[in-house]
């Protein structure tokens, strides 16, 4: 018998034994979780029956009906040879054939992860063994082994409770002490519950210090505070990322835009300024100055004019360097008395515009002239017109290669037959109040495509950084102008 165990449960013991003895060959130990049935059954098997072969073994949900046949085969022979296709029966018959088995007694802890071949075939071998076999099974509910008899394991008492545990602590309250009284009524003779008492979670210290409120409400204040901190936090680095985001796209966008013809009338226009200033100073001259001093004034404007038809970067400083000399001019003649007429005012600037188209041979070599703009045709800005309609109807998944963004549907066609562009696609979008002009090289199917496609484009292309865009971003602004 094991060193601890209640008198109730050693007397339940004894029972199993008699009732193995009185010739029952299939018992079946009954009770709920925490009762000791697992504890009451290893008791059974160490102190009853010394001289049988014995098989201890506890199931799991992990447990196969091919490893509790071979346990209980090896506990039963001597280095058994189990046939794992033959069933719990034939296979001891078959091994008890070889060699006799002696008296055997096995437990089974777990009734409910049997199977119900594996039940079935309990029974058939207690009522059909050769020799002499008791098994002993564990379960929680009554009627899981049909044939079986079932004895039931009852709950402890109070005063067994109270015995239970002076067997497992050495040190216990009083029997009057309210706590300890109210766990052992609570406890409802279980004993897995009664053997996890613990001293120290059972007693009350009403002298320790609680908490105070106005520490648990300044802790709160100040975690509310942390988090309020933090959402505004990133509620700002937000939105400095949704601004460095837009500004990103207007530098990206920037650069494309191409604004020749507005740039060359505003050059254009300081120009008139500063000759009507001037135009006084120039027809006295005209009238008292040698044939070479005309042809001085003559180079300096043909050169400023001719200085607004190249790039708009290098005619920002040339303009600037004739403007001076200009204002020069004026100063040396300020003391002019007498203006020409204004007939004589009008007939001046034309002949200066003819000749930059005719520059003397005098003139700067170093200062490149542009060539004038050829004049766009009907049938070139209509080549320009918006494909929106195209553009909707197509898969949000295909891809773009965007080359322009003007704000001048002419600037477009120009930039459109300039090159030659023969799978384009304008797309028409209002921005900011402005009416803006994509020009685009479209479909593609992928991104790699579309990469491909710009590896092929011209130098000139190439040089004014065109980049991919999807068509679903197309779609959406087009859809947002309307």
């Amino acid at each position: 018998m094991q060193s601890q165990i209640l008198p109730s449960r050693a007397a339940l013991v004894d029972r199993i034994a008699m009732q193995f003895e009185y010739g029952q060959s299939l018992i079946c130990l009954v009770g709920n979780s925490g009762l000791g049935k697992s504890y009451l059954a290893e008791s059974f098997i160490t102190d009853k029956y010394s001289d049988f072969s014995k098989a201890f073994i506890q199931l799991s949900a992990h447990s196969k009906d091919a490893d509790i046949i071979r346990q209980l085969m090896e506990h039963t022979f001597r280095a058994p040879l189990v046939d794992q296709k033959l069933s719990l029966t034939e296979n001891f018959f078959v091994l008890n054939s070889e060699q006799p088995a002696e008296p055997c007694l096995w437990v089974l802890d777990g009734a409910r992860h049997l199977s119900d071949e594996l039940i079935t075939e309990l029974q058939n071998l207690a009522a059909r063994a050769p020799n002499t076999l008791y098994i002993l099974v564990t379960a929680q509910a009554p009627n899981l082994l049909p044939n079986a008899l079932d004895i039931h394991l009852e709950p402890l008492s109070h005063a067994e409770s109270k015995q239970l545990m002076r067997m497992f602590f050495s040190e216990l309250p009083p029997d009057d002490d309210p706590i300890f009284a109210t766990f052992i009524s609570e406890a409802r003779g279980n004993p897995s519950v009664l053997l996890d008492w613990q001293q120290a979670d059972q007693q009350l210290d009403l002298r320790a210090n609680m908490p105070s409120k106005g520490k648990q409400k300044h802790f709160f204040i100040g975690a509310f505070s942390l988090i309020i901190t933090l959402c505004l936090v990133a509620i700002l680095y937000n939105k400095q990322l949704l601004d460095m985001l837009y500004i990103k796209q207007g530098v990206a966008e920037q650069p494309s835009e191409l604004l020749p013809e507005p740039t060359v009338l505003e050059a254009q226009a300081i120009l008139d300024e500063q000759m009507s200033a001037v135009q006084t100073a120039q027809a006295e001259v005209a009238n008292k100055e040698s044939p070479k001093n005309n042809e001085t004034d003559t180079q300096a404007v043909t050169a400023i004019l001719g200085a607004l038809l190249t790039s708009p970067a290098d005619s920002a400083a040339i303009v600037e360097d004739k403007v001076k000399e200009i204002d020069d001019l004026e100063a040396e003649f300020i003391d002019v008395k007498s203006l020409a007429d204004n007939e004589g005012k009008s007939s001046l600037i034309p002949e200066v515009r003819q000749d930059v188209y005719q520059p003397d041979a005098s003139e700067d070599t170093s200062l490149e002239v542009a060539q004038p703009i050829p004049e766009i045709q009907s049938e070139q800005i209509s080549a320009a017109a918006h494909d929106n309609t195209w553009f909707l109807s197509r898969s949000d998944s295909e891809w773009t290669i965007q080359l322009l963004a003007v704000t001048d549907k002419k600037v477009a066609s120009e930039f459109i037959n300039q090159h030659g562009l023969a799978n384009f696609r304008v797309a028409e979008v209002l921005r900011n109040g402005r009416t803006w002009w994509f020009v685009t090289l479209a479909p593609y199917a992928s991104l790699e495509d579309a990469k491909l496609a710009r590896a092929k484009l011209t130098t000139d292309l190439l040089a004014a950084k065109p980049f991919f865009k999807q068509i679903s971003q197309i779609k959406q602004q087009i859809q947002q102008s309307q």
